[in-house]
């Protein structure tokens, strides 16, 4: 039994009728093959020996080394092909059709299905590369039109030629790495354009808002002008990549800082009304979608809230313009509490606010910030800062306003 198929040369198994990956028949590869025939005498007690049978040998006419020639072409081509991605031309078949008229002794017939294969292959080879030359051109041309102006190499305008000249195996070398470049160049391009949209994103709602941004200006007309430059390079275009990155990272520490402290005023304004004020009430919730954008870190929403908290802490000012404010809370007497009396106020505050988080859905989203909160301001009141454990308390006061949660 051969241990690898005549025709594709991978290893067929024993028991198998036809090769799995060109489908020929292994009977017939048996019949090729084998050379030495072995006899054993019945009964006998002596070792077994196997006994060369003489046959014979001619050699292989013309038209079965032409054959060979051809097969061993049309592998080739094949394996191109595999590199190059694809199934498609294929010559199994043909291949099979030939390995049996030759073995029937037709050999006239199977060179002549081995060169129809070969013509065929040929042109559709060329063919292919062509298609894929064009493709990269195409986008390549595609890419300079959008400013990414890059080079492919001097190699690549001989593509044609190499092609016209017969060619395929150098043509397909030169075809991949410049399909490689382009993807390449077209991966990064599409990434630097998703950061400087999140940067002008940001940028713009953040200016809008007045706040600082720093250098951040500069830095994005910086990459824009890296971005302008001709015969861009991989390593040009992934060094523009990461200053975008480091761009939008200082965005993300700048904005956070800055609503943060916003924040924190509105807070101080919000404080000033009971939780039955009706007006203030949707306020309040804006307030807790800020900061609950804020502290998920997304940033486009959180910006969006504080827009419209300022707005609704504008119409609230004006409203109750005229109108005497709501007492203070007793924390604004904190100036005539000891520090005992602090304490003991934030601690029923906090066991009242404890019992109100109880009533929240135990899988919401607020119950679990409510619940970080309530330790929080726990842990700040067993170490005594009490100014931070009553600003705490306060936000959670306010998240619990916001979400409509009552004794």
């Amino acid at each position: 039994m051969p241990s690898s198929c005549p025709i594709c040369e991978q290893p067929i198994s024993p028991t198998g009728a036809h090769c799995t990956v060109c489908g020929f028949p292994t009977a017939l590869a048996i019949e090729g093959l084998r050379s030495i025939e072995g006899s054993a005498v019945s009964g006998s007690t002596e070792p077994v020996h196997p006994v060369a049978t003489t046959r014979p040998t001619t050699p292989p006419s013309a038209e079965a080394e032409l054959a060979a020639r051809i097969s061993r072409d049309l592998r080739t081509k094949m394996a191109l092909v595999h590199e190059l991605g694809r199934t498609f031309p294929d010559a199994t078949s043909e291949l099979c059709q030939a390995a049996l008229h030759e073995a029937e002794g037709r050999e006239g017939e199977a060179l002549e299905t081995l060169r129809s294969a070969q013509a065929r292959m040929g042109r559709d080879i060329d063919e292919l590369l062509e298609q894929r030359i064009r493709s990269t051109n195409e986008r390549r041309e595609a890419l300079q039109q959008m400013g990414v102006r890059f080079s492919l190499g001097p190699a690549w305008k001989t593509v044609a030629e190499e092609l016209s000249q017969g060619h395929p195996d150098e043509v397909a070398r030169q075809l991949l790495e410049a399909e490689r470049k382009v993807a390449q160049f077209e991966s990064d391009w599409k990434g630097i354009q998703g950061l400087l949209a999140q940067i002008e994103g940001l940028r713009s709602e953040a200016s809008e808002l007045g706040l600082p941004l720093g250098e951040v200006g500069a830095e994005l007309e910086g990459i824009r002008d890296r971005l302008d430059a001709p015969n861009l390079t991989e390593e040009s275009l992934d060094e523009v990549a990461q200053a975008a990155a480091q761009t939008l990272m200082l965005l993300h520490e700048a904005i956070p800082n800055s609503l943060e402290e916003e924040l924190q005023r509105h807070a101080v304004t919000l404080d000033r009304f009971p939780e039955e004020h009706v007006p203030s009430a949707v306020a309040r919730r804006l307030h807790v979608e800020a900061s609950r954008h804020l502290r998920k870190g997304r940033l486009p929403e959180a910006v969006q809230s504080v827009r419209e908290l300022r707005r609704q802490i504008e119409t609230i000012e004006h409203e109750d313009d005229q109108a005497t404010p709501a007492p203070l809370s007793p924390s604004s007497e904190g100036l005539r509490e000891t520090e005992a009396e602090t304490l003991d106020r934030l601690l029923k505050k906090a066991r009242t606010l404890a019992a109100r988080v109880r009533t929240l859905p135990p899988d919401s989203e607020t119950a679990r910030e409510a619940a970080i909160e309530i330790r929080t301001a726990t842990e700040l009141l067993r170490t005594r800062e009490l100014t931070e454990a009553d600003q705490t308390l306060a936000r959670l006061m306010r998240m619990l306003a916001a979400e409509g949660v009552k004794e």
